[in-house]
């Protein structure tokens, strides 16, 4: 699994490569963090507002607008990115 993280204006855009068969289970695993965030060191997910999701081929592709108020860190993704993925991907 490899993944890139872009930041623009408007938020941080994230594709996930090479996940053929999981892209499903990232994305729940993504949501799960969202909902309780303490479950990741980074604690970044607590930053997202909104998250527009989509998959295919062995990729996803996530769109992560933040909440009122709040920034998204590119580094605290990447994190949380690490944390809860590699683990899920290897299992």
């Amino acid at each position: 699994m490899k993944f890139s993280i872009e930041k623009s204006d408007t938020g941080i855009s994230v594709r996930i490569d090479d996940v053929m068969g999981h892209e499903q289970m990232i994305i729940e695993k993504i949501r799960q963090c969202r909902q309780s965030a303490w479950a990741c060191p980074s604690a970044e997910c607590q930053n997202i507002g909104a998250m527009e999701e989509r998959a295919g081929e062995g990729s996803v592709f996530l769109t992560l607008t933040p909440a009122p108020g709040a920034q998204i860190d590119p580094r605290g993704i990447e994190e949380c990115l690490r944390y809860m993925l590699y683990p899920a991907v290897k299992a």
